[in-house]
């Protein structure tokens, strides 16, 4: 039994190698992908602000609530005609707009923010009642989605949830939430990406007992419980 709970302790220790993650460089890095690398897609809904000079210290501040359409195209008013956004980043689709408005009038001033994302998903899997895609909505967090995926079970290691998140060129990095910290002590939540997958890892006590399962108790030739075991026939 000692070498049992030996092997047992360096098995899970082995599993806690990535570090808590910086909620900080988090947030920077959702800020920077919403804002740059965020590719727009038909049925995003994106919120338009133009601020248009027309004359010397005349500014008139528009802002305009558009979705991108099938064709990947959006409508905006004094425009003479629909811009294709689809596939563009929307510091790219910013840049179209600008240009596009400079025609019409004295140095347009524009910023584009995402306010809902046509269907995408994060992932969640685990140890929760309902594992399975999240749909994703701009400034989504972990708790929220594992809230949506029916919570957490009973066997679940609260102090070390992981994020995998895949990177554009390809790479993969792993982020370790505490998520005690965020339910007991206000830490920051994490927040998430199109794409992103939480796994949701089982406790200490609850791997030493998948591991009895797995390796003793379906191995013996009895039921351990069995009223039969132990008992003599006349």
């Amino acid at each position: 039994m000692a070498a049992l709970v030996a092997c047992l302790s360096t098995w899970i220790a082995a599993c806690s190698s990535a570090p808590p993650f910086d909620a900080r460089a988090v947030a920077l890095e959702w800020a920077a992908y919403m804002q740059r690398d965020y590719v727009l897609r038909a049925g995003d809904r994106l919120s338009v602000r133009v601020d248009q000079l027309r004359g010397e210290g005349d500014v008139r501040d528009s802002v305009q609530e558009v979705r991108v359409s099938p064709t990947g195209t959006i409508d905006l008013r004094d425009l003479p005609g629909p811009l294709h956004v689809g596939g563009r980043s929307i510091g790219a689709t910013r840049t179209e707009i600008v240009e596009a408005y400079k025609a019409q009038f004295n140095d347009p001033r524009v910023s584009v923010t995402l306010i809902e994302a046509s269907t995408q998903s994060v992932y969640v899997c685990g140890e929760v009642y309902r594992a399975g895609a999240v749909p994703y909505q701009p400034g989504l967090t972990m708790m929220q989605a594992i809230t949506v995926a029916g919570s957490f079970a009973i066997t679940v290691k609260y102090k070390d949830i992981r994020v995998l998140r895949l990177g554009p060129d390809g790479s993969n990095r792993t982020f370790r939430v505490n998520m005690d910290a965020i339910l007991l002590e206000q830490a920051p939540d994490f927040l998430l990406l199109p794409g992103d997958v939480i796994y949701c890892q089982t406790s200490g006590i609850a791997d030493a007992g998948n591991w009895v399962e797995l390796w003793i108790r379906r191995l013996l030739p009895f039921q351990i419980g069995d009223p039969t075991v132990g008992s003599f026939q006349n």
